[in-house]
């Protein structure tokens, strides 16, 4: 009714009350479609939580397999709840989006029921397969985003988070690391070989939608197919620290803090839009085909010639210059 109102008060002409009755509609379309939304998020969130209020939501989303470290987040939790008190304890939650058994990891209800205490541990699994407007709606319905891998190439769900404004934990390792932004005086840190990873907490600054936590062991693992990745494990009783941390925010500061993650994650510094990343890929495509040599037919190798494979960079006492 306020477009339908100005359009006319202009100068009454006609054109002008057309234009009044379409802007209006379009504002009318709009409140409608946000109230949907929202009584869609209110339906939702009441299904997720089984009635119950609460207030403070930790999601994971990913595989339940064996270095995503899904049992330490049980555990991690549980730590928090402690730590916090039953009574607050009993308006948070954490969301696991995963499959509650796996043979690649173990049995998520059987580690809930052992370490968990309903009463006041609340911890919820969504084991079907969602829609992207349903993850979106989990994606908001959380306070933060936690994932603990202990050796990461990326980390989808991070990137995910920020992308629908929500703050993420996540252990210091891999390809985490990037999406956290740490920085040395305001410039994004570089990773190379000889400074691989920020695995040992040499820099402690990074983005302020972001809480690290720095791994409390560090360990070589490897299958045939990888024969050997750091295995960069953060202590349970450090993430439960992360998770109270975020719980002592305000909801005002985490919303700021994960609208920052939100820009900085569609922003040209970081690239990693599906545009930028598009156009990265076929950068690379027309590169290799630019420079692109057929190899000889044969290559004449002579026994013994070939140098060992040492690993010659720096694999301790990192630093950053």
């Amino acid at each position: 009714m306020v477009w339908l109102w100005l359009g006319p008060l202009a100068t009454w002409s006609v054109w002008n009350i057309l234009l009044g009755v379409f802007f209006s509609f379009l504002a009318w379309v709009g409140i409608a479609l946000l109230c949907e939304d929202w009584d869609k998020f209110v339906e939702f969130k009441n299904e997720v939580f089984k009635g119950k209020d609460i207030q403070y939501v930790v999601f994971f989303n990913s595989r339940n397999i064996h270095r995503k470290k899904v049992e330490d987040l049980i555990l991690a939790y549980r730590f928090f709840c402690d730590n916090i008190g039953e009574e607050a304890a009993k308006k948070c939650a954490l969301i696991m989006h995963t499959q509650v058994v796996d043979q690649n990891g173990t049995d998520l209800a059987a580690v809930k029921e052992a370490l968990c205490d309903p009463s006041y541990v609340n911890v919820f699994f969504s084991a079907e397969r969602l829609n992207t407007a349903q993850m979106n709606l989990l994606y908001n319905l959380a306070d933060v985003t936690v994932l603990p891998s202990a050796n990461e190439g990326w980390g989808l769900s991070l990137t995910e988070s920020m992308m629908a404004g929500t703050m993420i934990i996540a252990n210091v390792t891999g390809g985490m690391q990037d999406q956290m932004r740490f920085s040395k005086d305001g410039k994004w840190a570089e990773l190379t070989k000889d400074f691989p990873s920020n695995h040992r907490g040499t820099i402690k600054e990074c983005g302020e939608w972001a809480v690290p936590v720095f791994p409390s062991n560090l360990s070589i693992v490897g299958s045939p197919q990888t024969p050997y990745i750091f295995d960069d494990r953060c202590s349970p009783e450090d993430l439960a620290l992360t998770i109270e941390k975020v719980y002592n925010m305000t909801p005002e500061e985490r919303e700021a803090k994960g609208e920052a993650g939100r820009k900085w994650v569609l922003s040209e510094e970081a690239m990693m839009t599906a545009t930028n990343m598009g156009k990265n890929v076929i950068a690379a495509i027309d590169e290799t085909f630019e420079k692109f040599q057929p190899r000889g037919k044969y290559d004449l190798i002579k026994v013994g010639s070939l140098d060992k494979n040492y690993i010659k960079h720096k694999l301790s006492k990192y630093s950053y210059e």
